[in-house]
């Protein structure tokens, strides 16, 4: 249960920071596009790095460990209350 409570806060707050970061990545940055596309615009020949690429799949995993985490805890209340 105590590991179970520590990695949903983790992947919460990778969940959060993820996705501020890829706001800041679209909005102030511009290394992406609003469609989640990488912004070629950036530099002639330029490919995206291995942080931007980290960050995408940040944005995935962070949602489905917290999303894990919480469909695990309510069968596991509903297996041990009946």
């Amino acid at each position: 249960m105590r590991l179970e409570r520590w990695l949903g806060g983790l992947g919460g707050a990778v969940w959060i920071g993820s996705w501020y970061l890829m706001y800041l990545e679209i909005t102030r940055w511009h290394h992406v596009k609003p469609s989640l596309a990488f912004n070629s615009d950036v530099a002639p020949g330029a490919r995206p790095g291995q942080a931007l690429i980290l960050l995408y799949v940040a944005c995935v995993v962070g949602p489905l460990v917290v999303l894990a985490i919480l469909v695990r805890g309510i069968v596991h209340h509903r297996r041990f209350t009946r």
